[in-house]
């Protein structure tokens, strides 16, 4: 989706564009990775914390039981 590659690409615009306009920020893809694990893989802290910030749960395990 747009917002697991804005988080990819580390796009804080982008990001904050897409939540700001509904983009559900624990939508999970096919390995029910949510955006966090794309944030937090591309290392950008601040798409990590205004994630956080916006109610994304940082406990959610994907189909690995892995967490972000």
């Amino acid at each position: 989706t747009p917002l697991f590659n804005a988080c990819s690409s580390g796009n804080e615009t982008i990001v904050k564009y897409l939540v700001e306009h509904g983009a559900d920020i624990n939508k999970e893809n096919n390995f029910g990775n949510t955006p966090l694990f794309n944030a937090c893989e591309s290392g950008n802290e601040t798409i990590v914390k205004y994630l956080v910030e916006h109610g994304l749960n940082v406990n959610k395990e994907n189909s690995y039981g892995e967490t972000p």
